[in-house]
């Protein structure tokens, strides 16, 4: 299995088919809970701007957004990157950009 870095992430995202995108099931299950707007999420990787992205675990990244309608929160969505640069959405939901701001403030 191939383990991407940050970079090969961003080149990913930034040549990406969207028509091919995949949802694991969690995200299906639980955008009620969450309030997932599964367009938002396409749109967000086609064309928003990136606020951070981190490496999570092997071949998973954590990408965070401006949220769609609420200016204190960040939209994160967690994507992992399979051995043919097929992306598939682990998880996405909304947090306090506070959180992101602090990481910030800590490097």
């Amino acid at each position: 299995m191939f383990d991407y870095n940050i970079e090969d992430a961003q080149r990913i995202l930034n040549s990406f088919d969207y028509s091919n995108l995949r949802l694991e099931d969690y995200v299906l299950d639980n955008w009620f809970e969450r309030d997932v707007n599964f367009n938002y999420i396409y749109d967000c990787l086609s064309s928003k701007i990136l606020l951070s992205i981190s490496k999570t675990t092997e071949n998973r990244f954590k990408l965070s957004y401006p949220h769609e309608k609420i200016k204190t929160k960040d939209f994160y969505i967690i994507i992992e990157i399979d051995d043919f640069e097929g992306i598939k959405v682990i998880t996405a939901y909304s947090f306090s950009k506070d959180r992101r701001e602090r990481e910030i403030e800590r490097k």
